[in-house]
């Protein structure tokens, strides 16, 4: 174990979707109900890890600020978003440091962006809807050097799954109501 990731596991499981690709194969689901006004709850399904399950049986509410005609009782779906990347280009990190035999004593990730909401609202057709840019930044304290961590973000850009999922056109498809 470095930095609380168990690498024999890592390479066990590598291992094991080498020699049987759809052991590969990750589900993720979730369910929103709305909750009246700008509030919802997500309900998470259960996760398929190749032919295991992992029970979750999570929920987690999205609200917005007042200005936004909520009662700022709760993370906004942005918040969610961009945790959600954060918390994955985190794993990422640690676990390609922890690969490279770099012991870690901290690390914080920041994340920002600016949404006009003139897009969102319709109000100006030029105005983006989403974020048009998102800048992140690591702090690290640790075993390596500069051209480690650098090297370490690199590769996070590569294959975060969130970060590709950002940054890559991902075709959503819409099913009937």
């Amino acid at each position: 174990m470095l930095n609380g990731i168990n690498l024999e596991g890592l390479n066990a499981y590598s291992q094991l979707i080498t020699e049987k690709p759809d052991e590969a194969i990750s589900t993720y689901g979730v369910t929103a109900k709305w909750l009246g006004g700008v509030k919802t709850m997500i309900h998470t399904h259960n996760q398929n890890v190749g032919t295991k399950e992992a029970v979750k049986d999570f929920n987690f509410t999205i609200d917005e600020p007042e200005e936004l005609l909520g009662s700022n009782s709760f993370p906004t779906p942005q918040d969610y978003l961009l945790g959600g990347l954060a918390g994955c280009m985190m794993l990422g990190f640690v676990v390609g440091a922890s690969a490279k035999g770099i012991a870690l004593q901290s690390v914080e990730l920041r994340i920002n962006g600016n949404l006009n909401l003139r897009g969102f609202l319709n109000i100006d057709s030029s105005a983006p809807v989403g974020f048009d840019q998102i800048e992140f930044n690591y702090a690290v304290k640790g075993s390596g050097t500069q051209d480690d961590y650098d090297e370490i973000i690199k590769h996070v850009q590569q294959f975060s799954p969130n970060y590709r999922t950002i940054t890559d056109a991902v075709k959503i498809l819409a099913t009937k109501v």
